[in-house]
């Protein structure tokens, strides 16, 4: 009876007393080692205290139930923090950042926090740290692809998705998955310091050095053998993965003053990709394998001068080495290529506490980029649409780039203010490129058809010295201001200025307002805001420009050539192409508007619903400004003459397109009892415009305005979850899952109606992307167990990992790339899925 007694106390003391953990910041969001956390009753009664790590991380064990404070006391040139806390259970993810001046706000803990009127703290913002991820199925440790799905396409730039790390943008993160400290997407959506709206970036907090030795390795392995076939493969693809990744991070000398962080990974991986296409010979299906290696390394020394000046240096590199790329769908292995790249970054960044209320960031990036470009065969390529791309790659390009990212950011809080200012490079690059692509040539057809009767319907080649020099440089500025105007109602304003080469535009001021309101009891907070973004060229698009000016490079095409040769196609007798900005072309903007309400609907589960609108004016497009003038029923087989006889295709960029987005977000956040914790989004959305981006022509050069219809990344509907099952527990499930509808895709002849080349002319009546592919739907689950080698279940842990992942779990066909030529014998159906089930285990050492 006793024992039973005993056992019941004991198992009712497990049930009352839970964890607190979280992290001490300061206004950069870098973790502040050696500061105290004290969780005090409503009396100053002490509860529990601790000291945040090297990594500023904290915990504190055996708390109670009930209502507490959270007392940060003033440290190292930062002023106190109280925060009044509601445990109801477990709680991970605090984040408690220090500033000159404490402002209060409140927050209810389950397993997360509660509402407040900070414009950082929108509730729909996505938000994981590095031991969340370790919790979570990643595919290949690919965290940046496995938040990607939290991102909205309608957010992104020319240049694709906006990567930021400690603040600078990168294009890449630059250390391995396990010396990430945190990601965020969303977060504060109008900020003026970043040139993207906040569903177009991903913004990554990299680990600090650590007075005491820290590390982890882990080890990941997938093959082939524990994979399901999908299609269309009549063959199971064969594929082998093996990823080595860690990190270390400890003192250096004596005094404690100086530390380090160093990462690594090495990833050799053996992909099977499919071929499905259509050859003369009848169907195409088979596996080819493809060979990449990559690999990564960083180290980041940090030196404290004082208590207000820290100084750390890094240095990166990371490489890579491809095989039989471009290889897959209707593109048959003899047309593949092969890449090797190499980027070195060398990194300072010095932060200094002028006074407690100033504090100044500066970090300046060198990076050195290599890539070379090289094709598997050295022949002409052959391109039937809708059918087969063979032949040479044709794709030889060799590149260099040198480039300096400037970030300075001065912190000042004063009053009811809180402004961040300052000043951005993020480009200051000089690139050269030698571009031997296409010297052979390439033919293209509209269907099988006329490739058995040798009737192409164009021919392309180029030849020159290929070697061009060029400056891409970006500017930009800013000042933001968060105002406590009230204890429920906080203003937040800002003004962006940006700049870049090849833009006559100077005029590009974007202001971006919002406010946060909270009524009531302070669990509904109600956020309104608006603001302009203004777009990029985007990647290397200039050097484009750049090389076809019909003297660095001599490109000409042919229409309806004789087959299989062209005699006199690749001689500077002819007209040559040109690539050039339309003389008023301006920088693209997007006004971008919301207005949602989060509701605090229990303890621990918060509950967003927001509509968001944005209309893009002045979108990037390419039309050929010499496109042939036809008469009514122009014949497809008759030349007709250019308008400028000294000049084939002119490619010019303008500014002339526009997109429009509405959509509805719904999000969750939270812990739902002791069976779900986690995040989840639902979107239901339509995103039109008239411009496929800054390298797509319309069918029609004298009317490109005609194109309007649904974007190429429009999807009516996303869900999107992230999470744990029965966590904190010895049967705990991470789980991905995402649930999409189709995109679209456009119905096109193959001919080439309009005498251009392009081949892009569609059916009469017929608008772009009236067509839709299949929905995508998944399901990712991790089970993992860590094994603790020690007796302590804190920080200083030896632990063991282990855990086997399951991607596409119900083994759906999800399939892509389909066709929409109509000369095409396999019009409307796809070429390609996403891989079926796979298995991926993992095995990890942290101490």
């Amino acid at each position: 009876m006793t024992l039973v007694v005993l056992g019941g106390a004991q198992w009712g003391l497990a049930q009352t007393a839970f964890s607190v953990r979280g992290s001490v910041l300061d206004p950069t969001g870098a973790g502040i080692s050696g500061a105290t956390v004290q969780l005090e009753t409503s009396d100053g009664a002490l509860v529990s205290h601790s000291q945040t790590d090297p990594k500023g991380d904290f915990g504190l064990l055996r708390v109670p139930g009930g209502n507490f404070s959270l007392v940060v006391p003033a440290y190292s040139g930062f002023a106190s923090r109280t925060l009044p806390l509601h445990v109801t259970g477990n709680v991970s993810g605090i984040q408690v950042a220090l500033s000159a001046e404490a402002v209060s706000q409140e927050m209810t803990v389950g397993a997360d926090q509660s509402l407040s009127t900070d414009a950082s703290a929108n509730r729909d913002t996505i938000t994981t740290t590095g031991d969340e991820l370790r919790k979570l199925p990643v595919f290949d440790q690919d965290y940046i692809a496995a938040l990607t799905p939290f991102l909205d396409a309608s957010a992104g730039s020319s240049g694709g998705t906006t990567i930021i790390v400690d603040g600078v943008e990168m294009k890449n993160a630059g250390v391995s998955v396990s010396a990430i400290q945190e990601v965020r997407v969303n977060n504060d959506p109008y900020s003026a310091e970043f040139s993207r709206p906040s569903r177009g970036r991903i913004e990554i907090i990299t680990k600090p050095g650590s007075p005491i030795f820290h590390g982890e390795a882990n080890f990941t392995f997938r093959d082939s053998i524990f994979n399901a076939k999908y299609y269309p493969a009549t063959v199971k693809p064969p594929k082998s993965h093996r990823i080595f990744e860690g990190h270390v991070a400890g003192p250096v000398g004596h005094g404690g003053h100086t530390s380090f962080i160093s990462s690594g990974t090495f990833r050799p991986r053996n992909i099977g990709v499919v071929v499905d296409a259509i050859s003369p010979n009848g169907p195409v299906i088979e596996n080819v394998l493809t060979t990449n290696r990559d690999y990564q390394a960083s180290m980041r020394v940090t030196h404290d001068f004082s208590a207000n000046h820290r100084l750390s240096l890094g240095y990166n590199v990371e490489g890579s080495y491809y095989t039989n790329q471009g290889v897959g769908g209707i593109t048959l292995p003899e047309a593949g290529y092969n890449q090797i790249s190499r980027e070195d970054d060398a990194i300072i960044n010095d932060r200094i506490i002028i006074t407690p209320n100033l504090i100044n960031q500066l970090q300046i990036t060198f990076e050195k980029d290599e890539d070379v470009t090289k094709s598997v065969t050295d022949a002409q390529s052959i391109q039937v649409s809708g059918s087969f791309i063979g032949g040479g790659a044709q794709a030889d390009v060799a590149k260099t780039e040198n480039t300096i990212h400037v970030n300075e950011v001065v912190t000042w809080s004063h009053g009811k203010h809180y402004i961040r200012a300052g000043v951005q490079l993020p480009q200051f690059s000089r690139r050269a490129v030698d571009d031997h692509s296409n010297r052979l040539g390439t033919f293209k057809f509209s269907s099988l058809a006329s490739y058995a009767g040798n009737a192409p319907y164009v021919f392309t080649a180029q030849q020159g010295v290929g070697r061009g020099l060029y400056w891409i440089n970006e500017f930009s500025s800013f000042i933001h201001d968060q105002v406590k105007l009230s204890p429920r109602l906080q203003l937040s304003l800002g003004l962006r200025y940006d700049w870049q080469t090849f833009i006559p535009d100077n005029n590009n001021l974007a202001p971006r307002v919002s406010l946060a309101y909270a009524p009531g009891t302070g669990k509904t907070i109600v956020r309104v805001g608006t603001g302009v973004f203004y777009d990029r060229t985007g990647g290397d698009f200039p050097s484009i420009v750049k090389l076809h000016d019909g003297v660095v490079l001599h490109s000409v095409q042919i229409q309806n050539p004789s087959f299989p040769s062209s005699s006199g196609a690749s001689g500077s007798n002819l007209p040559t192409n040109l690539v050039r900005f339309d003389p008023h072309v301006r920088t693209p903007y997007a006004i971008q508007y919301s207005f949602g309400v989060e509701r605090q609907l229990h303890k621990s589960i918060t509950l967003t619903a927001a509509y968001r609108g944005q209309v893009q004016i002045k979108s990037f497009r390419s039309r050929d400004a010499n496109a042939p003038i036809l008469p009514p029923n122009a014949s497809l087989t008759a030349d007709y003459p250019r308008p400028n006889p000294s000049y084939g295709q002119i490619q010019q960029i303008e500014s002339g397109g526009r997109t429009l987005l509405n959509a509805l977000d719904l999000s969750f956040r939270g812990q739902a009892g002791r069976w779900f914790s986690g995040q989840a989004q639902y979107t239901l959305s339509r995103f039109e415009g008239n411009t496929g981006g800054i390298k797509i022509f319309p069918q029609d050069q004298y009317h490109p305005n005609d194109e309007w219809g649904r974007s190429d990344q429009d999807r009516l509907q996303r869900f999107n979850l992230m999470g744990n099952i029965n966590p904190d527990h010895w049967l705990s499930l991470g789980v991905n899952a995402t649930l999409y509808s189709g995109l679209p895709y456009t119905e096109t002849t193959g001919d080439d109606y309009f005498h251009t080349g392009l081949g892009n002319a569609r059916p009469t009546g017929v608008g772009r992307n009236t067509l839709e592919s299949g929905g995508v739907a998944s399901l990712d689950l991790l089970y993992s167990h860590d094994f603790f080698l020690t007796k302590a279940r804190d920080d200083k842990a030896r632990v063991l990992s282990a855990g086997v992942s399951a991607f596409n779990v119900l083994n759906r066909t999800n399939y892509t790339s389909y066709i929409g030529t109509l000369s095409s014998p396999r019009f409307g159906q796809p070429t390609a899925a996403l891989a079926g089930r796979q298995l991926q285990f993992s095995l990890g050492y942290r101490f």
